[in-house]
């Protein structure tokens, strides 16, 4: 029996945790590109919106890029993220600039049994981002946007240890469409496609190259009344794999399930709870359970 060096041992489990995570925190990248029910409906030039998000996950369940659980696995997830918005009219069309940032960390990470030290609090990058919407017609409720997310490499990232920071600008394009069906239902179409930088500074100085990622999503709402709405969905991902010196990883792929209740405590001040669970994984963590908080205030 050939024995493995302990170095390579440790080598391949921290590209397997980067592969890993990398697609997992995607979701706090991809907190920033995600949307929650009604997101593309632009509120009346003028309007300012300050926003509070907590987003967090569980996963006992590690995939890798063959499909197969890797036993003894584990991640857990808790991020705060800010965000502000400010909508404008330009050249006759509703606009909007965002900016986004997150604070957060990783927790008890387990891979094939063995612990991997990650960054429990750390910020992440900061993200802008640009909408325009080429049809805003509130009188038949039409709405379709077109976001561009730039992400710069401005959080903390260490190679040694997984954190928020990626080291890696990246830049997506997210077309979103929202029509209602009747006075109390409307659905929610939206999905975007990412691509990256490279990240120079991998483990042992190596370089980290991404591939061009994408999602696709929806959501059906049931407005209960004029304060309440809950909503049903589905997200899947999928690409983004990762070359890290020489070792290509295989494309990573989810497939999430998702409910939403959203509810105006004033006229000035709404509440988002959406649970999610994975129902497919692949080269990636699964999710048990996510969990997203929003407090948003109008002003």
């Amino acid at each position: 029996m050939m024995l493995v060096p302990r170095k390579r041992v440790r080598y391949s489990l921290f590209v397997a945790a980067g592969f890993a995570v990398q697609c997992l925190m995607s979701e706090t990248a991809v907190y920033a590109s995600d949307l929650q029910p009604r997101d593309f409906v632009p509120l009346p030039a003028g309007t300012n919106l300050a926003l509070v998000y907590y987003l967090g996950s569980t996963s006992d369940t590690l995939v890798d890029g063959n499909g197969h659980d890797v036993a003894d696995s584990n991640l857990d997830t808790n991020v705060i993220l800010l965000r502000y918005v400010k909508y404008f009219d330009l050249a006759g069309m509703r606009a909007d600039v965002n900016v986004l940032q997150s604070f957060g960390g990783l927790n008890n990470m387990r891979i094939a049994g063995t612990d991997i030290d990650t960054k429990h609090f750390s910020s992440g990058d900061l993200t802008l981002v640009g909408t325009i919407w080429p049809l805003n017609d509130p009188k038949n409720g039409r709405y379709l946007g077109i976001a561009t997310y730039l992400t710069l490499p401005t959080g903390n990232y260490s190679a040694s240890e997984p954190s928020l920071g990626s080291n890696r600008w990246s830049v997506a394009v997210q077309p979103g469409f929202l029509f209602n069906i009747t006075p109390k239902w409307s659905v929610d179409l939206g999905g975007d496609v990412t691509i990256y930088g490279h990240n120079r500074h991998g483990l042992g100085g190596v370089e980290v190259e991404k591939d061009a990622s994408y999602t696709a999503l929806g959501w059906v709402n049931y407005n209960a009344s004029d304060k309440t709405m809950f909503s049903a969905g589905a997200t899947a991902s999928w690409g983004g794999a990762e070359t890290v010196g020489s070792i290509k990883g295989a494309d990573v792929e989810s497939t999430t399930v998702r409910a939403a209740w959203s509810q105006m405590l004033n006229p000035t001040t709404q509440f988002l709870m959406e649970v999610g669970h994975d129902v497919d994984a692949q080269n990636t963590f699964k999710r048990d359970t996510t969990l997203t908080l929003r407090l948003a205030k109008f002003f």
